[in-house]
């Protein structure tokens, strides 16, 4: 009689195997004694590479990255306590991104727990991580026996990525890390199957045609529902061509596509979107159909009435929770794939939208760019859109917040094989290095990272990563030594006293060029578009390199609304013939 082969495996290392099975070859974290034995089998597996940060956030914003360049799920571990609690606000971006993450916490032993739970604390640099992550995550657990390993760990990466993708966090104690386990025993996760409908397709094409045939001035609205190179990407430009319909997008989905293609207007921005993008939406249609967008304040403005009063709106969305925030009470919803829908928009579509009302768009968007062009208090946004022509490879610019994030969602050109990435609901500062390291690891491809002074001081110590690794990132420093969105924001409504913004008041900045000397990184300080074009061309592009660029401490983000004005009527303002004439057509 046949004996079953018992096979027998460490569980960290079981995690490992997992993990490397899923095709995922670099994961990012920091050592710790609750983590000591995942991180010693990461080391003991030849098919993953493991990548030491120097604060567990920059592992969690690596992790970030890596999912958002590739949309495969990222992967970033921390020791117990302050280690995990270094993750969190990783995990809050990528579960108000929807970006596919697992984040993998070490813990106290179980045995060392006392049963007390009003206890403040079970143990050293014991914390309770699910509690704590538990309202920005799609699913956390604690493992409490080694043979609910498989099943859990099959259950977090489904849930990664099913639906409205987000992070999952398993935190495993150190006792069940470093047990054995007999694979024959490990019970699987079966998700349920899911029922299409695909007569409900058909259904709200034939709505969404219908009401596109009736109307005069269509527009589509894309968010950040849809990602660069997905299926729905090149579904939604082959529908837009079809179509021959303007399209605008949220802010985070700027880069799908080109600034300057005639039938995209921009991205839309209660504060600092295009100007026709903004006009168009607000004014001009009477139509809006969204995919994949959250069409939140910051997008449409304070007053949900006063936005496309006009219009009538079309919703689809993965998720029913965003459908529940109504934009007009009359607005249409769906809560459904999107995919379905396009394609079935596409097969049934026989008319192409007329050309007089893409004249109009065209004329409103020539008309408002001349404008900028022209005003000096856009400079520098002229030297953001010099630095976006020296690059043309495949390659991912990540973006961090503060002023130059105007700057380059406004005027950064992205190329067809390019992608702009931002920290978006969260608005982390100091996401952008370490998630261009990320980023690196899940292309191949050289990253830019670019920074304000503020936001490259919160995992400045990234910089040895990056020169440990040799990552051929290209750092662009704008240094207008203050906090450039908030001293715009006092000059507004704090009578131009710039308290914590500024040199004179608490805020100050070190010679960016001296600390990337320290880290051993080519450094630049850059005056002006010549200097730009001199340091961009002798640097050496197979290796990481910053350039610190000085700015005019008084430069601002614009056109910008002013709070109480609708926000199609931005800063600078347009002559009155000029608005007038926009608004008759």
């Amino acid at each position: 009689m046949n004996k079953r082969r018992i096979i027998k495996m460490k569980v960290s290392d079981y995690i490992v195997n997992f993990i490397v099975n899923q095709g995922i070859h670099d994961i990012f974290g920091y050592q710790g004694t609750m983590i000591a034995h995942f991180v010693d089998s990461i080391y003991k597996n030849n098919h993953i590479k493991n990548h030491t940060c120097y604060n567990e956030q920059g592992a969690a914003f690596a992790a970030v990255g890596y999912a958002k360049a590739s949309d495969k799920i990222g992967v970033a571990y921390a020791t117990s306590g302050p280690g995990a609690m270094n993750l969190m606000s990783g995990i809050a971006d990528a579960y108000f991104d929807s970006i596919p993450t697992v984040f993998i916490t070490g813990q106290l032993n179980l045995y060392e727990y006392t049963n007390i739970p009003t206890l403040r604390q079970q143990g050293f640099q014991e914390l309770d991580v699910i509690s704590s992550v538990k309202s920005y995550t799609k699913y956390c657990t604690q493992i409490m026996d080694k043979n609910d390993i498989r099943y859990e760990l099959e259950k977090a990466f489904y849930i990664a990525q099913d639906g409205r993708k987000g992070p999952v966090v398993l935190d495993i104690p150190m006792n069940i890390q470093r047990e054995e386990i007999e694979l024959n025993k490990l019970k699987s996760f079966q998700p349920k199957i899911k029922n299409i409908n695909n007569r409900q397709y058909d259904i709200i094409a034939d709505k969404i045609l219908e009401n596109i045939k009736n109307a005069e001035r269509p527009l589509l609205l894309i968010g950040n529902g849809v990602k660069k190179n997905s299926n729905e990407h090149k579904l939604i430009k082959e529908l837009i061509e079809k179509l021959n319909i303007p399209t605008i997008t949220s802010l985070p989905a700027r880069h799908l596509f080109d600034i300057n293609d005639n039938l995209f207007f921009g991205y839309i921005g209660a504060a600092y979107g295009f100007r026709e993008a903004n006009i168009i939406a607000y004014k001009k249609t009477d139509l809006i159909i969204s995919i994949g967008c959250s069409m939140c304040k910051r997008q449409i403005g304070q007053n949900n009435e006063n936005f496309a009063k006009n219009a009538k709106i079309i919703r689809i969305d993965f998720d029913k929770e965003e459908l529940k925030r109504k934009v007009h009470e009359n607005e249409l919803s769906y809560c459904i794939d999107y995919q379905g829908v396009i394609k079935k928009l596409i097969e049934k579509i026989d008319f192409i939208i007329e050309k007089e009302w893409l004249d109009t768009c065209l004329f409103i968007k020539n008309t408002m760019r001349k404008f900028d062009r022209t005003l000096k208090e856009r400079n520098i946004n002229r030297i953001m859109n010099k630095i976006s022509s020296y690059f043309n490879e495949n390659l991912s610019v990540f973006v961090d917040v503060g002023q130059h994030q105007m700057w380059a969602a406004q005027s950064y050109e992205t190329k067809e094989n390019q992608q702009m990435l931002f920290s978006g609901g969260h608005g982390a500062m100091g996401f952008s290095i370490p998630a261009a390291i990320g980023g690196y690891y899940a292309t191949g491809n050289r990253c830019i990272a670019l920074c304000g002074d503020g936001s490259i001081q919160m995992n400045i110590q990234e910089l040895q990563w990056i020169f440990r690794e040799q990552i051929p990132i290209f750092i662009f420093v704008f240094n207008n030594e203050s906090l450039g969105l908030i001293r715009q924001q006092q000059n507004d409504f704090f009578n131009r006293l710039y308290y914590g913004s500024n040199n004179e008041n608490g805020y100050t900045v070190p010679s960016f060029t001296k600390i990337a000397k320290a880290y051993s990184l080519q450094s630049y300080k850059v005056h002006n578009e010549k200097e730009l074009h001199n340091a961009i061309n002798n640097s050496d592009k197979t290796k990481p390199c910053l350039f610190e660029i000085l700015v005019d401490i008084n430069s601002e983000a614009f056109p910008k609304t002013f709070f109480g004005e609708e926000m199609y009527n931005q800063r600078p303002y347009l002559s009155k013939d000029i608005m007038d004439k926009i608004l008759k057509i």
